[in-house]
């Protein structure tokens, strides 16, 4: 019985040790060819492993191309967190489409300092992009309610598709 219960001790340790380094694994390479297989090949993917973060990039011709990209990169990526920043271009418009979107980025981040100002955030070291209705926050407050406030108030402006919420606390 005791070599039973070392046995099961040894074995929980390992998957334990198997599973924290699984982590640590990129997933960048994968989410490609899974893209790929999907004929997504204008996606672009990149991988920032210490934020956990796969952000995808490029042009599609449909929102449905650029929800099929997120769907597919989430379901290769694990558990890492999917930025879907691809740009939607309608065929014919694709001009007219980069104008729109930056147009939408500059409001986005408009609102959002105006947001900011106005709950007193702006004291804190906040900095934050918005590409493709995308609002990433970096930067540090004092503590984790300041930093759920700055992602609520990000989740609240116009045209915002997703929060990618980077910010540190630091005390």
């Amino acid at each position: 019985m005791k070599a039973f219960a070392t046995l099961f001790v040894l074995a929980a340790l390992l998957l334990t040790i198997a599973c924290s380094r699984r982590d640590n694994v990129s997933y960048k390479d994968d989410v490609k060819k899974a893209l790929e297989q999907a004929e997504l090949k204008d996606v672009t993917v990149a991988e920032d492993k210490d934020k956990n973060t796969i952000t995808l990039g490029g042009t599609v011709h449909s929102d449905e191309l650029k929800a099929k990209a997120g769907d597919v990169a989430k379901a290769t990526a694990n558990t890492r967190i999917i930025a879907n920043e691809i740009s939607v271009q309608p065929v014919g418009s694709e001009s007219q489409a980069r104008d729109v979107a930056s147009n939408l980025d500059d409001a986005i981040e408009k609102d959002y300092k105006a947001a900011l100002i106005s709950s007193g955030l702006d004291k804190q070291h906040v900095r934050f992009k918005a590409k493709n209705g995308v609002l990433t926050l970096r930067g540090s407050v004092k503590n984790a309610n300041e930093r759920k406030e700055a992602a609520n108030l990000a989740a609240g402006i116009p045209h915002v598709q997703q929060v990618l919420n980077q910010i540190e606390v630091r005390r």
